[in-house]
């Protein structure tokens, strides 16, 4: 088929009646031209330059229509290739082996042959999307992988760029969330001098009583990443440092900067929708503290200049501990990833394994037993920040489990085990709640995690028994969860602090979020055999419940709700798994809807449903109200409210979807509305509901969302993705 393909791809038509090409192949009585054209093609004078054919968009869907028909003959024209079957006892059945009269129709051709692969018990073969999405925007090239929520959108419009070639460019506006002087992240890979020395950064420090504060705050309120830095140790160095400040490791004190600068971003997020006391850090007298923002600044700079004074690319005491707190301090308020933020994670998993915290203390009879459990919870940190920064942007995990044989931590408080410690305690049983607990719940999804990671990124799909029995080893993964961080319902959590309500509600996400990357690639329409509905429903009902948990935290961070207290650590926590569960919807509800209309669905029962589509419905609009709000401050939320605008209104024009709840384009703010600058309405312009894409490789005819997105690729499949970064950590 590529063959024939790139033959056509290669003719050249004169435009005459009959064209050259026909004549010379005997075929001038059937030389026919498509309809394409509104101009006489018979005058010379008239005629469209040889390979300057220009199409007007409005016929663009009988153009894709037509290339989609010749692709599916020329499909089954073809003997396609063999490939290996994990289930290789069962015979493979080609095309020569079936009647010639069966290739009749090449709908009812597609349908036959798809019914004869699942009957064979073939694995499900790979599209063009499940190699993930590479785009080179202007700001750069950009890839995601198939689990990224972006290529979830992306997968619906296959030929977005062929279009985008037929449509006339419109120049690119300003993003108006990000500002055009904004300082590219994280600030330490854009530190090329070291301008600090060790005297003039301790001079830059404080009074005493605000540090006091600060690190107060940090160890009993904020309780970041807990375990990193053992309190006792932190505290007993920190009486020792004001003793003689010049003596300490410069390191050491780009910790204490790093804990100054969290528990200042920590005053700011309460300040900016209720008064913080001013007794748990720095008073609000402007004579005394300033701007709370030149603050993190100052503190957030002096800990970079530590890092560079202590070459801390060479490693040595103090560097990762340092390294993962400014990381998080790069995350705090970040509502759309950089991937430099990547890359950082990339030097400090680099640091750890040069330094050997990728084997354990047990093999190194030198190392005594309390920093080596240290290195077993600084490295459990690390392996986290990796697996979410890396699947958040859809990107391979930079950390693979056959590299690396560190034990889990200890279920311990810090007060159990200290420098003096002979022999380290046994861990405490999971019905203890310490802060090293959630970390070891977080390490037990990720374990299996890992695996669906590695299977949504490689290259050669999986055997549909791997998949089933990986959606095994998930449901047992949060099986195991300890009973304290078990998610059973809102009633079920109104006796533990919101901390610990947040806690189970991101365990929660995870194990769906899951689900959704392992099953998602049954959702196309090359899987609507009965025999995958077990993969859909396990998909959609993921994505489901991850809006209504959408809906619940939303609902309870407003003022008096139970996660009001803790609303700072849900910003910056979820925002990722919500924007994958609504681009599956989207998906969803895109193919549902083609899917009546070819009627394509009676591989299976068409009178069964796998999921209330009123219920989907209603998740979405509840969502995009959602979105909206984040839309001012967050581009990935932009894209969502987008994405649900054209959905939602696209549903309305269809009689199974139509309801008495209307949403209203104006409903959404104008910041979401105009997200792609110089559109004031991106469906004003263009006929969506009728405008389609062909994807050839699974024979189906997908709706766009819209075109104007055509013209801003970064903006759908960009470098950046939204912030994922746990800060229950």
């Amino acid at each position: 088929m590529s063959q024939n393909l790139i033959l056509l791809s290669r003719v050249r038509c004169d435009r005459l009646r009959p064209c050259s090409n026909c004549s010379s192949r005997g075929l001038g009585s059937s030389c026919v031209y498509t309809n394409i054209i509104t101009s006489d093609v018979s005058s010379p004078a008239q005629a469209a330059p040889p390979g300057r054919l220009q199409v007007p968009a409005t016929n663009m869907k009988d153009r894709i229509n037509r290339l989609e028909g010749l692709v599916l003959e020329l499909m089954y024209q073809t003997e396609p290739s063999p490939r290996e079957s994990p289930m290789g006892d069962l015979p493979h059945v080609t095309p020569d082996q079936r009647s010639r009269s069966d290739w009749s129709d090449p709908r009812e051709n597609f349908e036959r042959a798809t019914v004869m692969e699942y009957e064979t018990q073939h694995d499900v073969s790979s599209s063009p999307s499940d190699y993930g999405s590479f785009r080179t925007p202007e700001t750069g090239v950009n890839y995601v992988s198939s689990s990224h929520w972006a290529a979830v959108l992306d997968s619906i419009t296959d030929l977005r760029d062929h279009m985008s070639r037929e449509e006339e460019a419109h120049p690119r506006g300003l993003d108006p969330v990000r500002p055009t002087a904004s300082f590219p992240k994280p600030q330490l890979l854009y530190s090329c001098t070291m301008h600090e020395t060790s005297a003039s950064i301790l001079k830059s420090l404080p009074p005493r009583l605000t540090v006091d504060r600060l690190v107060s705050r940090y160890f009993n309120i904020i309780d970041i990443a807990p375990g990193i830095v053992h309190s006792g140790q932190f505290l007993r160095e920190y009486e020792e440092f004001w003793k003689a400040p010049h003596d300490a490791p410069i390191l050491w004190v780009g910790i204490l900067f790093s804990i100054m600068c969290l528990s200042t971003q920590f005053q700011q997020a309460f300040s900016r929708t209720a008064g913080f006391p001013p007794t748990l850090g720095h008073s609000r007298k402007a004579s005394q503290v300033g701007d709370s923002q030149a603050l993190v600044e100052t503190y957030k700079e002096n800990a970079i200049q530590c890092l560079l004074l202590g070459h801390y690319t060479k490693g040595g005491p103090y560097v990762l501990e340092t390294l993962i707190l400014y990381f998080l301090i790069e995350n705090f308020h970040l509502k759309d990833m950089e991937i430099g933020i990547w890359v950082l994670v990339g030097n400090i998993v680099q640091i750890a394994i040069h330094m050997g915290y990728h084997r354990d203390a047990k093999h190194f009879p030198s190392i005594p037993p309390f920093p080596g459990e240290m290195r077993r919870r600084v490295w459990a940190m690390i392996v986290q920040l990796d697996f979410s920064v890396s699947t958040q942007l859809g990107l391979p995990r930079l950390i693979k489990k056959s590299d690396t044989d560190t034990a889990e931590p200890r279920n311990l408080n810090d007060s159990d085990f200290d420098e003096a410690t002979p022999t380290l305690p046994n861990s405490k049983p999971e019905t203890e709640v310490t802060p090293t607990l959630y970390v070891l719940a977080k390490l037990r999804l990720l374990s299996v995690g890992a695996k669906v990671a590695d299977v949504s990124t490689e290259p050669q799909p999986r055997s549909y028994a791997e998949i089933l029995m990986l959606d095994q080893q998930i449901n047992e993964a949060g099986n195991t969860l300890p009973s304290s961080l078990k998610w059973t319902g809102l009633a079920s959590s109104l006796n533990v602090p919101s901390q610990i309500m947040i806690q189970r509600i991101w365990l929660e996400v995870s194990i769906q979020q899951l689900k959704i990357v392992l099953h998602r690639k049954f959702l196309q329409p090359s899987c609507l055999h009965r025999q995958y509905d077990r993969s859909r429903s396990a998909c959609l009902d993921a994505a489901m419940q991850i809006l209504e948990l959408q809906r619940l935290v939303d609902e309870e961070t407003q003022e008096e709700g139970l996660l009001y207290q803790s609303r700072w650590r849900v910003s910056s926590a979820f925002i990722n798994d919500f924007l994958l569960a609504t681009s599956v919807l989207c998906f969803y509800v895109q193919t549902h809807n083609r899917e009546k209309d070819t009627h394509v669905g009676s591989l299976r029962d068409p009178e069964v449903e796998l999921v209330d589509m009123d219920r989907i419905r209603d998740l979405l609009r509840t969502s995009q109200t959602i979105w909206s709000r984040q839309s001012a401050n967050s581009r990935e939320a932009r894209k969502a409210v987008a994405a649900l605008n054209y959905i939602l209104d696209n549903s309305r024009l269809r009689p199974d979807l139509h309801t008495s709840e209307d949403v209203s384009p104006s409903a959404v703010p104008a910041t979401a509305v105009s997200y792609f600058p110089g559109y004031p309405d991106f469906t004003s312009n263009y006929d969506l509901p009728n405008m389609v894409l062909g994807s050839t490789i699974e024979g189906m005819t997908w709706p766009i969302f819209t075109a104007n997105m055509n013209d801003d690729v970064e903006q759908w499949l960009g470098g950046t993705g939204s912030q994922q970064m746990d800060m229950t950590l």
